[in-house]
């Protein structure tokens, strides 16, 4: 070949290397890998905690208790108990040991009539001397009558006051003494419907059916 023919050759080899110089060097891109899913944590989520009960559902709960407490069967010895404690507050005229077992709303019921109980009983301290009959017994416990709801007949046959509701107790006495000297104190018959407290275990006087006139 001629010399004067290598020159076109070697201006086409300069002209294509510099178009390579100006491209620069090849790197690895973001783009240059392929996609791939995104993979979760490798630990897991903590639990929730278990929603608090509602205060409704609490409320009915609390309820139910309160129900329960008040519905429980007391026996029957316990009310004729409650009957001897009234005599012996009524002999000693003490409306502070009378008070605690009547209930707030309690009536005496006395010849159709229907009375406070702490106020008739009141105007009789005032009225009549019961510690003239202190230290004796009124009516012995062994001659109480007991009626429950499950006698219920019976009382009606005696014609007592029958218990109302499954709770009640009613207890009859006649009392031994019932005169001081000339004066009336009692009456024949008195009749004592006890009802559960809501609060406390134990009975208290609802109500006393009792014949009796002031003189």
């Amino acid at each position: 070949m001629k010399p004067g023919a290598w020159a076109p050759l070697l201006a086409v080899v300069l002209a294509l290397g510099c178009a390579g110089s100006e491209r620069g060097p090849s790197f690895a891109t973001s783009a240059s890998f392929e996609e791939a899913p995104r993979k979760p944590p490798s630990f897991a989520a903590e639990p929730a905690p278990p929603p608090p009960e509602s205060a409704s559902v609490q409320s009915r709960s609390d309820d139910s208790a309160a129900a329960r407490r008040v519905l429980v069967p007391l026996d029957s010895e316990t009310a004729r108990d409650v009957v001897g404690r009234f005599f012996v507050a009524v002999l000693l005229e003490s409306s502070r040991e009378l008070s605690p077992l009547l209930a707030s709303q309690a009536l005496v019921v006395s010849e159709g009539s229907r009375q406070p109980a702490a106020a008739v009983w009141r105007a009789r301290f005032a009225q009549l001397d019961y510690t003239s009959l202190s230290g004796r017994i009124v009516a012995a416990p062994q001659t109480l009558r007991t009626y429950t709801f499950a006698s219920a007949a019976r009382a009606k046959r005696d014609g007592v006051p029958p218990p109302l509701t499954a709770t009640e107790v009613v207890v009859v006495a006649h009392p031994g003494l019932s005169w001081a000297g000339k004066t009336r104190l009692f009456g024949d018959e008195l009749a004592f419907r006890l009802r559960p407290k809501a609060e406390v275990p134990g009975y208290e006087i609802a109500e006393i059916v009792e014949d009796f006139r002031l003189p």
